[in-house]
C-alpha cells in the first residue's frame, strides 16, 4: 500500500514543533482515492516526525506564507476532529 501524503502550514519556527506527541492540526490529503478531494483540509489529532521514515505516512511542510520546506516529516493520523458537530 501507498504512503500517504498530507501537508500542514506552520506559522512557528518548524524545527520548535514537538515531536512524537499527540497534537491537533489542521492537515490537507494530497492523494485521496478520488482526486476530486485533493487538497480537502481537515482537524486532525496526530503524531509527527522530522524522520520521514519513522511513522507511515508523509507530512510536507509549508510556512506561513506557502514557501515548502525540503524534506518532508512523517505523519500519524489517530483522529479526525470534526470541530462543526
Amino acid at each position: 500500500m501507498a504512503r500517504q501524503e498530507y501537508d500542514t502550514f506552520v506559522l512557528q519556527d518548524p524545527a520548535g514543533m514537538p515531536e512524537e506527541q499527540q497534537l491537533e492540526l489542521i492537515v490537507r490529503d494530497l492523494t485521496p482515492d478520488d482526486r476530486r478531494y485533493k487538497y480537502r483540509s481537515c482537524f486532525a489529532q496526530a503524531k509527527i516526525s522530522k524522520n520521514k521514515d519513522a511513522l507511515p505516512d508523509l507530512l510536507w511542510i509549508r510556512l506561513g506564507r506557502g514557501q515548502l520546506q525540503p524534506e518532508p516529516w512523517s505523519i500519524e493520523i489517530l483522529e479526525v476532529v470534526d470541530k462543526f458537530a
